[in-house]
């Protein structure tokens, strides 16, 4: 249905949230919201696919300025091909790791 992932910096530290409508919030309250410019199929059918997003920024902060986010190393994150009859009408939580990369214009 949607994203909901916390981003991690190279410590392994949570700095930022990935959600619905591709979006992004940094914990400093910039945020970005992304379109799908170009996708790439996952090396198999239970991996997200890859992306790359050209974004809005907004607010002022860690994401100002950034115009392009690529989501790559996709492993996990699709749905089940079924579900047994007990998780019918139930949220389902699938689990995934990505590199997001993101990209600003030099000054």
């Amino acid at each position: 249905r949607q994203p909901d992932a916390e981003l991690l910096d190279d410590q392994g530290r949570p700095v930022a949230r990935h959600g619905a409508n591709f979006s992004f919030e940094h914990r400093d309250g910039s945020r970005l919201l992304g379109t799908v410019e170009a996708h790439d199929k996952a090396a198999s059918a239970d991996t997200l696919p890859w992306l790359l997003l050209s974004t809005r920024s907004f607010g002022t902060g860690a994401l100002s300025g950034i115009t392009y986010v690529q989501r790559i190393e996709t492993r996990g994150g699709m749905p089940p091909p079924s579900c047994a009859a007990q998780e019918a009408n139930r949220l389902l939580r699938v689990e995934f790791d990505a590199t997001f990369v993101f990209y600003r214009p030099r000054a």
